[in-house]
């Protein structure tokens, strides 16, 4: 019976996050974020790791009318800023033509992970309750519905922490499972730069204390053959091996950097007000820590989530949304730690603190209702451009973008998302730039429609707007 729960539960998963792909976003990528990793895994589903064309030389003045956020141009080549680990996933589903379907099984498996581990190591009791705020949550079954890869990264963060407490349990196996928990986090890093920090310092010091240098060595040595696939890739992508995609990207102010900042406390106060948003539960916590006296593995659990916020302190660039989602990736060990309260809620505690727990679900569906209510909006407002682009009928055009789409509406580069082979598109999108400008990419493009957007569902001939 628990082995159906697991699966079930982990199908529910998989089905909210194609409703929400297919429903909400439409598979459309409304972030710069979405379309980079697209952008990038289309690029190795060609085969290809960039893509090239003398607009993408920040010396052409052609330039600032191609120019787009989160992806770098770099002497005539063009790719995601982000690492690749993300991407080469997408790509699974590139060659396909369904790269939407690839972070829901990610998630799905993920889902299965955490309920497999709930019944081995906490009781097969609490199977059903994992289940139901997981399934609950869609804060998670959005992000495992988006292209961006932060479901793959809680998915590679605890699976290096199951093999971890494998190891503990199986001496005999102990150091294949310290070398793959090294192996996945090595990996995780190259699906998301720091994320494998808290983790990887956390089972470092453990090992220390207990003395057990050959593991360390072997959980090292597994983190830094995957790790160094970044080098390889920067390598590949610049010539040199210290220079990131991130790097390359010149972004102005904060963006992609960590640094020591009053604005972090800000940031990760708005992280957790957003967490309170999508995951009220975690509430519980706070309120009964004094008479819950969690044990050793559950305050394991909050030390690592704990970890990964401070982390993020570091990061004050962005608040991480919609929702905290820089925290995804050791979500599922505030669950765990919530999923233990629940235990000693049913078996220790009043009848009046148990009825709080009634109440954190309630307001966990009020949150997943509104949370999703809020992004399908949000949603639907930065497809403006993709509706009305589609009220221009079948052949080659160009949209000059004047504006960008709702939130977004003064961020144009946010929405000049052409495909990687930029020649052969039907349809591109240019920055609004200067008339010379303009009829100099009409004159590289000849033949086609040309039309100017501006939000909202705005679109005219060229010839109307000059």
């Amino acid at each position: 019976m628990t082995k159906k729960l697991k699966l079930l539960f982990s199908l529910v998963v998989l089905v909210e996050a194609l409703l929400i792909a297919f429903a909400l976003v439409q598979r459309y990528p409304t972030s710069g974020d979405d379309y980079s990793y697209l952008y990038q895994a289309q690029l190795f589903a060609s085969g290809k790791m960039y893509a090239e064309s003398s607009f993408y030389d920040e010396a052409n003045p052609l330039h600032d009318c191609v120019r787009t956020n989160c992806i770098s141009d770099n002497h005539g080549r063009r790719f995601s800023k982000y690492p690749p680990g993300g991407p080469a996933f997408l790509a699974l589903g590139a060659l396909l033509g369904m790269p939407w379907l690839i972070n829901p099984i990610l998630g799905a498996l993920l889902a299965f992970l955490i309920l497999r581990y709930v019944e081995q190591q906490m009781g097969k009791e609490l199977v059903r309750v994992t289940g139901f705020l997981l399934t609950l949550c869609l804060f998670f079954s959005y992000y495992a519905a988006s292209l961006r890869p932060h479901i793959a990264t809680a998915l590679f963060v605890f699976a290096a922490f199951v093999a971890y407490d494998a190891a503990q349990r199986r001496p005999g196996s102990s150091r294949l499972l310290l070398f793959s928990a090294g192996a996945l986090l090595g990996y995780s890093s190259l699906i998301r730069y720091i994320d494998w920090v808290p983790l990887a310092a956390w089972i470092g010091v453990r090992l220390l204390r207990r003395k057990r240098f050959s593991e360390l060595i072997l959980f090292g040595v597994g983190f830094g053959l995957l790790a160094s696939g970044n080098l390889l890739y920067d390598t590949l992508l610049s010539g040199d091996p210290l220079q990131t995609p991130t790097a390359l990207n010149h972004s102005p102010g904060m963006h992609d950097r960590l640094m020591i900042s009053w604005i972090g406390i800000l940031r990760t106060v708005s992280r957790l007000v957003n967490l309170l948003w999508v995951f009220p539960p975690f509430v519980l916590l706070v309120v009964f820590w004094k008479r819950y006296q969690a044990p050793p593995k559950v305050r394991m659990y909050l030390v690592l989530f704990l970890m990964n916020l401070g982390l993020y302190f570091f990061y004050p660039a962005s608040g991480g949304g919609p929702g905290p989602r820089y925290l995804l990736g050791y979500f599922p060990f505030l669950l765990l730690a919530v999923v233990d309260l629940y235990r000693w809620l049913g078996r220790d505690a009043a009848a009046g603190s148990r009825r709080l727990w009634n109440y954190a679900l309630a307001l966990q569906i009020i949150g997943s209702v509104s949370f999703l209510a809020v992004q399908g909006y949000s949603s639907y407002c930065q497809r403006d451009l993709e509706r009305t682009a589609a009220q221009a009928g079948d052949g080659k055009k160009i949209f000059f973008l004047k504006t960008g789409t709702y939130p977004d509406i003064d961020n144009v580069c946010d929405f000049t998302r052409n495909p990687p082979d930029i020649s052969s598109a039907s349809s591109l999108y240019f920055n609004w730039c200067g008339q010379p400008e303009r009829d100099a990419l009409l004159k590289q493009f000849p033949g086609r429609e040309v039309f100017v957007y501006e939000y909202p569902a705005h679109l005219s001939r060229v010839a109307d707007s000059r």
